[in-house]
């Protein structure tokens, strides 16, 4: 669980494993044209989390994966191995879930997937 004033999104750099190659874009805006894997974070939705003490948070967070090849064929082979890869990186967090992965269509013109994550943050208490 974050104990962190940081945002959603810092808290995703921090603990996401992004491989290097990828382009990782904070904020929901995904580029028209792109010339490598592209991960945008989509911060979606607050809610208090009510089994938790008052304070604690459940965000909703897309994950936006997209592969820069236009032929068809080619971006399919590389998202099946770059999804896996990045699906496997958030597998075991303690305050990081994703609950499904979704083909897409991204900006017209590229394959890749949305990532649906549960991101639970809390507030850090000051004295």
């Amino acid at each position: 669980m974050s104990d962190s004033p940081e945002s959603v999104r810092e808290y995703i750099r921090a603990h996401v494993t992004i491989p290097e190659a990828f382009r990782l874009i904070p904020n929901q805006t995904m580029p028209q044209t792109i010339d490598r894997p592209t991960v945008v974070v989509k911060h979606l939705r607050m809610e208090p989390l009510a089994e938790a003490p008052v304070g604690h948070v459940r965000n909703t967070v897309i994950l936006t994966l997209a592969d820069h090849h236009e032929t068809e064929a080619i971006a399919e082979e590389a998202l099946d191995t770059a999804v896996v890869e990045l699906l496997t990186a958030l597998d075991g967090h303690e305050a990081i879930t994703w609950t499904e992965a979704e083909k897409v269509s991204v900006v017209d013109r590229y394959l890749g997937w949305d990532i649906t994550l549960t991101v639970i943050t809390s507030r850090k208490e000051t004295a």
